[in-house]
């Protein structure tokens, strides 16, 4: 059972990667926090749907008692994001889920669990096969930018292979390596689990429900801070453009009626200056810029949303089955992120990169297997 739900899981977040880079904006500073905000509100919406459905008799202690894996689990989802608005999904993808491999030492040197050799064997494929892919990745990069001219060198270098773009990766590889490290600890055995009140049927139901209100909470804490900077950004154009349209109608008051070419000129000032105090036009903003919240530019970070909170769902269910090989196995998930952002956003991939993804479908199928020997 434990490898459906870690397949199923796999396939629900390679789709919700695709929508959180079709969602990711360079010129918006919050872009991150509003996928965040978004993330938060659906899976807190999963989550009271699953209190008034299932008899669980949650316990709200579990919030605190889970909140070492909540706050890593979306602390890396946050890093994440925030990549995602420099670098391409095909790229950042493979290095965010190496953490697969991070995550089966711990389980092995920590937990003290095993697993059998055919699983061992599987777990190496999809481990080399994610870091191969990351690696033919940043080659690649590499040969397109020596093509390129040296100015868009200069700027190709600030936010594709930057420090900072390339940290955002790494980074959730390795906190998301410890959310995946505590998850396993606290759902591994029901006897040493440190939840309360929880049983055998409800155990991976009350780690996701507290998991998922910690999300929402702080959806809504990123939706209060959201309307407070909009609120003070839409003040700060309408007297900016007070201030700018006053200074144009005094040029025009200076302008003689035959200086017609004075007088277009002060009037298109006029009209674009209040154009863009406006804020309805949100091409306007340059990059780092704040872009005001609206329902209608959030639809990819909703569809991002729906297909995280689906294999959130099942992703507990497969860490409580066998989170040592589980762990490996829905870190491929890149896998499906990257042919999808192939398909969807026109990449391509070369001879090198599908041996990569053959190695590690070939990985999961080993899984497949070794779980049904087992069984």
């Amino acid at each position: 059972m434990w490898f459906i739900c870690a397949l199923i899981t796999t396939l629900a977040w390679g789709a919700a990667d695709l929508f959180y880079k079709k969602g990711a904006d360079e010129k918006d500073k919050y872009s991150h926090l509003k996928t965040s905000m978004i993330v938060g509100f659906i899976m807190g919406g999963h989550a009271i749907a699953t209190l008034l459905l299932n008899d669980i008799g949650y316990d709200p202690k579990n919030l605190l008692i889970y909140l070492p894996v909540s706050a890593m689990y979306i602390l890396s989802m946050t890093v994440g994001y925030f990549g995602l608005r420099y670098l391409e999904l095909s790229i950042s993808s493979p290095i965010q889920n190496s953490s697969g491999a991070i995550t089966c030492i711990l389980c092995l040197v920590l937990l003290g669990q095993t697993m059998d050799w055919l699983s061992a064997g599987a777990v190496v494929l999809i481990c080399a096969g994610v870091f191969a892919l990351g690696l033919l990745e940043r080659i690649k990069l590499k040969q397109d930018r020596a093509q390129l001219p040296e100015a868009d060198k200069l700027a190709d270098e600030k936010y594709r292979i930057g420090i900072v773009a390339f940290l955002m990766p790494i980074l959730y590889a390795i906190v998301d390596s410890l959310g995946t490290f505590f998850d396993a600890f606290y759902l591994d055995d029901i006897d040493a689990t440190p939840l309360v009140n929880v049983t055998e049927e409800t155990f991976e139901d009350v780690a996701n429900i507290s998991y998922e209100f910690t999300f929402l909470i702080c959806g809504v804490i990123i939706f209060i801070f959201l309307m407070i900077k909009q609120a003070a950004e839409m003040k700060k154009r309408k007297d900016n453009g007070t201030t700018k349209e006053n200074a144009a109608m005094n040029t025009l008051k200076g302008i003689d009626d035959e200086d017609d070419e004075a007088l277009m000129k002060a009037l298109a000032d006029l009209d674009g200056k209040t154009t863009v105090a406006s804020g309805k036009d949100e091409t306007v903003a340059a990059a780092g810029e704040f872009i005001p919240l609206r329902l209608s530019d959030q639809v990819s970070r909703i569809l991002a949303a729906v297909f995280e909170t689906a294999g959130q769902a099942t992703y507990v269910y497969a860490m409580s089955g066998n989170g040592v090989v589980a762990a490996p196995m829905i870190a491929s998930y890149s896998i499906i992120s990257l042919i999808l952002s192939r398909i969807f956003l026109k990449e391509k991939l070369n001879a090198k990169q599908y041996i990569a993804v053959a190695v590690v479908i070939a990985g999961i199928a080993v899984l497949g297997i070794a779980e049904g020997l087992a069984e």
